[in-house]
């Protein structure tokens, strides 16, 4: 399965400008994509004796998979993902058609397409099954999960109540951006001038990219991209990133810069909201803001 890990932290410093969180500020870079070969969970959870997920979730209240690592981390998904066919959760003992480098768990490793990276459980020593998610910070602490923007403490919420992380937003970026050759270098401000834009898009749980928007002149226009490599997987089993690529005018700004968005929609038609400040959260989690990127054009 070709599945995108990404970090629920993934773009964190989008929330340090209006106030500090915790956590390594990440850019756009907690993320990446590989193919992955293993054994499905399904299959594994059926050889030891699960027949009828439904079931063993009602009668015998088998909610969830816990996952052990030889790191000590421990998390757990749904029963209802992993014995789910259309899921593609695997054990993974191979990457890129190679052995599972040392880094990247080997020799085992869960594999949880369209879910935040702390589910796919590198260094995997254990699996069981549970009426109770994992215990410790990974799964029931504060580290993945989303408290309210007015919450600055955790201790003012009951954390027991507030899910972790598991399924990701809708998100994008914005890899490089260059001038359409040909354009003029000594444009005044306010002028706009053409600019070949390429990025990636993404959604959690499946849901396939359908549409990128990218404006240049501070969204008051908007021009749909061109979904490249990645746009044609599986309705509702995408696992992997879109690239995308798209000319836009943009507005040349007084210090001859230039302002370049962008914003993903998914299946769903999810969309990204404008601001991270609305969603502000104390460990800057799931920032899938307008992705900006800004380049000097002219001086």
């Amino acid at each position: 399965v070709v599945a995108t890990l990404q970090c629920s932290g993934n773009r964190r410093s989008g929330f340090n400008v209006f106030e500090r969180t915790s956590g390594t500020t990440w850019g756009q870079g907690a993320i990446s994509t590989a193919k992955w070969g293993g054994v499905r969970l399904s299959d594994l959870l059926k050889n030891a004796g699960i027949g009828d997920p439904i079931e063993a979730q009602e009668k015998g209240k088998m909610e969830h998979v816990r996952l052990y690592a030889i790191d000590g981390v421990m998390a757990s998904i749904g029963i209802e993902k992993a014995m789910n066919p259309y899921g593609d959760v695997i054990v993974a003992y191979e990457m890129n058609d190679e052995d599972l480098p040392r880094d990247h768990g080997y020799p085992l490793r869960l594999i949880v397409p369209g879910y935040a990276g702390i589910r796919n459980v590198k260094w995997l020593k254990k699996i069981e099954l549970s009426k109770e998610e994992a215990e410790g910070p990974w799964q029931r602490g504060l580290n993945y999960k989303v408290l309210p923007p007015n919450v600055h403490d955790a201790n003012d919420v009951n954390l027991d109540e507030i899910p972790s992380v598991n399924e990701l937003s809708v998100s994008s970026g914005i890899t490089t951006v260059e001038p359409v050759q040909g354009s003029r270098s000594d444009l005044p401000p306010g002028e706009n001038v053409l600019m070949k834009v390429r990025g990636w898009a993404f959604s959690g749980g499946g849901r396939n990219v359908v549409r990128v928007d990218v404006t240049g002149d501070r969204a008051k226009s908007w021009m749909s991209a061109d979904l490249l490599e990645g746009s044609n997987q599986k309705y509702g089993r995408s696992w992997a990133w879109t690239f995308w690529e798209a000319v836009v005018p943009a507005t040349v700004q007084d210090d001859g810069s230039v302002h370049i968005y962008c914003k993903a929609v998914d299946m769903a038609f999810n969309t990204q909201p404008e601001s991270a400040k609305d969603n502000w959260n104390v460990r800057g989690l799931i920032n899938n803001s307008w992705y900006k990127r800004t380049i000097m054009f002219s001086r």
